[in-house]
Formats: C-alpha cells, sequence, structure tokens
C-alpha cells in the first residue's frame, strides 16, 4: 500500500498547530464511560470506602463503603457490594447488602440477592422475590417526601 501525503494549495502557509480547533487543549483520557458520567463514583470489588460522600449522580458499590449518602441521585449496590451508614437518594438499586439507614424519594428496587437491615422509607418500592428486609419500613406519601408527615408504618422481622 502507498503512504498518506497531505495535500495543500501551492504557495499556501500551513494553519499554525495553535489556529486549529482544539489545538492546545487537554485530550481527554479514559473509558467513554467515565467521561459520560462525571459525577459517577464505583467502589470496586475488594475495596473499603468510608466517609462522607455527596454531590454525586449515582454510586455503585460493588465493595465495602461506610459512610453517609447524601445528594447522591442513584445507589447502586452490586451483589458482591456492602453499604453501612446513611443514604439519602432518589433511586436505590440494591442487590447486595444496605445496613443503616436509607431514605428513597422515588424508587427503591431490592433484587432477589438484596437484604436490607435498618430503617428505610420509599416512595415506590418493588422487591423481587427472595429480597429481604429486617427492620423498619415506611412509605412516602407524595405529596411528602421531605418529612414524617404521611407515612406508613410497618415494622419487619428482625
Amino acid at each position: 500500500m502507498g503512504t498518506v501525503k497531505e495535500i495543500t494549495q501551492p504557495n499556501q502557509p500551513r494553519p499554525a498547530a495553535s489556529a486549529r480547533p482544539g489545538a492546545g487543549l487537554p485530550r481527554k483520557t479514559g473509558p467513554l464511560s467515565v467521561q459520560s458520567d462525571s459525577k459517577r463514583l464505583t467502589v470496586g470489588r475488594e475495596i473499603s470506602l468510608s466517609g462522607e460522600i455527596d454531590s454525586c449522580e449515582m454510586l455503585v458499590v460493588e465493595g465495602a463503603v461506610k459512610a453517609t449518602l447524601d445528594g447522591c441521585k442513584t445507589l447502586e449496590i452490586a451483589r458482591s457490594g456492602k453499604f453501612n451508614g446513611t443514604a439519602h437518594v432518589a433511586v436505590a438499586d440494591i442487590a447486595g447488602t444496605f445496613d443503616g439507614t436509607l431514605m428513597v424519594t422515588d424508587r427503591l428496587i431490592l433484587r432477589a440477592t438484596g437484604r436490607i437491615v435498618g430503617t428505610i422509607r420509599y416512595g415506590e418500592i418493588e422487591i423481587e422475590r427472595g429480597g429481604r428486609i429486617e427492620g423498619t419500613s415506611e412509605h412516602m406519601s407524595g405529596r411528602d417526601s421531605s418529612n414524617d408527615g404521611g407515612t406508613e408504618r410497618h415494622p419487619l422481622q428482625r
């Protein structure tokens, strides 16, 4: 095969590197998913994290997290994941273990392999066959998801 040559008009200067769009700007590196999910935090398998987590779009737990989670839209706990602490999120999808206080303003999905121990408040709940809740469950009414008014309490086996 042949080589590729740049074709230019005779007697026309080549544009300087800084004149090209995007020249001199740092290039994005890393996987494409990291670039598009800039506010996503993934705690991988065999990783432990403790502290406070806030202002994230999504927290994915595959390892162990001991934390207070506030201001995060989505919490996803994988089968291998364990979360211990307090979480206030819009959506939670739990296939692993959550131990503590969980407030889900929109939808809580408890997978067949999931287990919640402690207190939960939710707007909507979906529990697959095999999912377990041990503690107290409270349904929040749609009009009042920020305080204790409009809830139904359901004590569960502990």
